[in-house]
């Protein structure tokens, strides 16, 4: 199966996607020249910039995040992405267009499930994520979001497929900042904006919690770089992209 994502930039413009089934995961940049040019999915290979993530460096492909979490909450970790462009398309900051378009896509293999049988923690200052074993193949987050602007946001979810697209993909990305920040008056390319007064966004709150949920989002596409579905439960408190590669990291020199 074969599926085109064409959309918006969050810098500007257009880039657009084929995506298709595979024995493995294989993401290529097509270049102007007609070429064609693979970058390795790995810890690595992820850069993080002022809180978005990019895949490579010479070429390189900027704002992953939201697809690869999509492709994770559809448990798809075989599949093959042609990119024309240098960015993948953010639409209006969810991940909500890319499960649309990706729910008909099936793994063709036999899902590959990462267990560990010991708990694993990283912290930074009063930011953590701790794992810990579950006699079962389940994905549990629990996820706290703490900020002046909102007081605490909170949410567990047991992940699959269908949890996923109705509770976490349609939660837009947010920043906190000052009434005077320009962004605010280019919604929705940057979903939400929180100030001290009030919270501005194009479009009534999806959820009543949605920040957090997009937390758990981010937190997805960061463990899609592990290539394989992660087994247990973990507990997290204002998580980062930073925060999440650091975890991701230290799983992955444990397997």
């Amino acid at each position: 199966m074969n599926i085109e994502i064409e959309g918006n930039c969050l810098h500007g413009g257009d880039s657009r996607l084929e995506i298709a089934t595979s024995d493995r995961f294989a993401l290529s940049v097509c270049e102007n020249c007609g070429q064609s040019r693979n970058i390795g999915l790995s810890v690595d290979n992820i850069r993080v910039d002022n809180h978005l993530v990019s895949l490579g460096e010479k070429p390189q492909v900027h704002v992953v995040e939201h697809l690869f979490s999509a492709l994770y909450g559809l448990q798809l970790f075989t599949v093959r992405i042609d990119v024309y462009g240098n960015e993948i398309p953010f639409f209006d900051g969810s991940s909500r267009e890319f499960t649309a378009s990706l729910q008909g896509m099936q793994n063709h293999t036999v899902l590959d499930i990462l267990r560990l049988n010991k708990c694993v923690s990283v912290r930074q200052g009063e930011s953590f994520i701790t794992y810990e074993p579950l006699r079962n193949d389940k994905l549990l987050i629990e996820m706290v979001l703490s900020h002046p602007y909102i007081e605490t946001q909170r949410i567990s979810l047991e992940i699959d497929e269908n949890s996923y697209k109705r509770e976490i993909a349609p939660a837009r990305t947010f920043v906190f900042t000052h009434e005077n920040d320009p962004r605010l008056k280019n919604l929705p390319p940057y979903g939400i904006g929180i100030t001290s007064n009030a919270i501005y966004s194009a479009q009534p709150l999806r959820f009543a919690d949605e920040l957090v949920r997009h937390k758990m989002l981010d937190l997805l596409g960061d463990l899609y770089v592990l290539g394989r579905a992660l087994a247990g439960k973990l507990h997290c408190r204002n998580t980062s992209h930073n925060l999440n590669l650091e975890f991701v990291k230290k799983l992955s020199l444990m397997t």
